[in-house]
This record gives structure tokens, C-alpha cells and sequence, in this order.
């Protein structure tokens, strides 16, 4: 019972972050930007959605909602970057510090935050009367639990994994898509074409940012709550999950990038539930976090230079 518990966290927790690993393979890996924005969007797709759940929208509309604002906040990175010259780093560090504050009077606004003494969001919290989209339609067509497994939640974020998954495929064959692939490339290329390379990249934190906090909206109704902590390591995440997929399953060339994004996000949850089973406390999941990310990092620099040496 225990392995199967684990499995089915993993799954779940890798469908969840598989939307966000999505996002960093159009930033990371398409574009070539470091954007360390996400941790704050993470958060405010997680606040956003769990306020307007406790307001009475309904989840899909809260979640359309957490991704646009995601989208905003991505936008401001890259006008940093692009309009004023700010190096990506410090665009994506500014960008997250000023959500902290964002994210404090959503909070306030929406009634749902509590604070603690130094003025940090504690919690924001999803009562269980609260629309999310396990309690509506279509997947409460679908029992709550099989043989002590929460099927409905799994098939959920399964089904939105595969929607986003799909949606994406289908934008990056278009022609923004394709210029996003151009500019990660060569800048000047995207230049000749009389194209503004500045406006792909734009464009690319956008839809990164807007992936991220869908993410977080999901977070924020599996949990119940958001809080704080939600951001914390969702780079080290986001870019493992998109470095092992890629590593792992790049050689096979029937499989889409997106697919392979997927599977790295689960493979990555995978060892942290195997760390798990073995009787690692949590208190070292960070450290472990760590760990693989310094492997796939490792392991995506040899695979590298065996492919410039072909």
C-alpha cells in the first residue's frame, strides 16, 4: 500500500509540475533565458486561484484567470529585459521580489490571507465547499477513489497535463511559434526576417509565466491552500524535469520535446518518492532536489559534447 501510495503522488505531482516544466522548456530551452520569475507566478497563480474559489468562481475560469496574470508578470520580465536592458537574471529576481507584494494584497483583497507577525502570507486557504475542478463537471463524472487511490485527481491533472501538452504542440507549429525557435537560435536571424527578436522573447516569458502559475492554481486546489513555501524550488523543478526529459528521451525522434518534458517531470518525482520508500526524512527533499538537478545537469553536459563530437 505504501508503494502504491507513492506512485500515485509521484504521478500526480508529475503531471502538476509537468505543466510547469513546459513552461521552462519555452524559456530555458527554446529561448536560452534564465528566468527565475517563476517562483513568484508559481505563487500567484496559486493565490489567484484559491481566492477566487473561495469568491465562487468557478475553477476553469480561475484558472484561465491565474494563467493571464502569469502571462502579465512574464510580460514585465521580458520588457525589462528587452526594453531596458536589464540582464535576464536580475529581470526575473526583480520581477518575483515585486509579486511577494502582489501576492500580500490579493490576498487581503480577496479575504482569504492571514498574516503573521513580519507581514509575510501565511496561508490562503480552499474550504472544502469551495469550487475546484474536482467538485465539478466533467470530472465528477468519475468516482473519488478506486482501491484507495484518488482516481479523480489523477485523472484531472493527467487530462489538463495533456490539454496544455497538446495546445502547445499546436502554437509552436505556428509562426510565433516557430520565430520563438529562431530567436533561441540566432537573434540576428529573426532580425533578417524583419522580425523583432524582442517581441519573441516577450512573447516566450509570457506563455512561460502563464504555465508556471497554471501550475500553482493546480497546486493551490490539491493542496487546499497556498502558501508561501509554494514557490520555493520550482526553478530547481521546473529546469530538472526539462533537462532529464530531454536527456533521457531525446534520441527518440518520434516522441515530441513536450512529451519528453512530461516524462522527465514524473521520472524526477519518481526519485524523490523512491528516496521516500527508503525512509529519507522530507526535511532532506531539498538537498535531494539538488542532487538530481546537479545530475541532469551533468548528464545533459556529457550527452552535449557527444553530440558535437558526432
Amino acid at each position: 500500500m505504501a508503494i502504491l501510495s507513492t506512485l500515485e503522488v509521484c504521478l500526480e505531482d508529475g503531471f502538476v509540475y509537468a505543466i510547469l516544466a513546459m513552461g521552462f522548456y519555452i524559456t530555458f530551452s527554446i529561448l536560452d533565458f534564465p528566468d527565475l520569475s517563476v517562483e513568484g507566478t508559481v505563487l500567484t497563480g496559486g493565490v489567484t486561484c484559491a481566492v477566487l474559489a473561495e469568491m465562487g468562481v468557478n475553477p476553469y475560469v480561475a484558472m484561465i484567470l491565474a494563467f493571464v496574470i502569469g502571462c502579465l508578470a512574464g510580460s514585465v520580465t521580458g520588457l525589462l529585459h528587452v526594453k531596458l536592458g536589464i540582464r535576464p537574471l536580475l529581470s526575473g529576481i526583480l520581477v518575483s521580489t515585486g509579486l511577494i507584494t502582489v501576492n500580500l494584497v490579493a490576498a487581503v483583497v480577496g479575504n482569504g490571507g492571514s498574516f503573521s507577525g513580519d507581514g509575510a502570507l501565511s496561508n490562503v486557504t480552499i474550504a472544502r465547499s469551495s469550487p475546484t475542478i474536482f467538485r465539478v463537471f466533467p470530472f465528477t463524472l468519475l468516482p473519488e477513489t478506486v482501491a484507495q487511490v484518488n482516481l479523480r485527481k489523477l485523472v484531472s491533472f493527467f487530462v489538463i497535463a495533456l490539454i496544455v501538452k497538446l495546445l502547445l504542440d499546436a502554437y509552436l507549429k505556428t509562426k510565433s511559434g516557430l520565430l520563438l525557435f529562431a530567436t533561441g537560435d540566432n537573434a540576428q536571424f529573426t532580425t533578417m526576417l524583419a522580425k523583432d527578436p524582442g517581441s519573441s522573447k516577450i512573447l516566450g516569458l509570457a506563455l512561460g509565466n502563464g504555465l508556471a502559475a497554471l501550475s500553482g492554481a493546480l497546486i493551490a486546489q490539491s493542496r487546499g491552500n497556498a502558501n508561501q513555501g509554494m514557490g520555493l524550488g520550482m526553478i530547481v523543478i521546473g529546469i530538472a524535469s526539462v533537462i532529464i526529459g530531454l536527456s533521457v528521451f531525446g534520441k527518440l525522434r518520434f516522441m515530441k520535446p513536450t512529451t519528453m518534458v512530461i516524462l522527465g517531470s514524473v521520472i524526477y518525482q519518481a526519485c524523490l518518492g523512491v528516496a521516500s520508500i527508503l525512509g529519507v526524512p522530507s526535511a532532506y527533499n531539498k538537498l535531494i532536489m539538488a542532487l538530481l538537478f546537479t545530475a541532469a545537469l551533468v548528464l545533459s553536459g556529457r550527452l552535449g559534447r557527444k553530440k558535437q563530437e558526432a
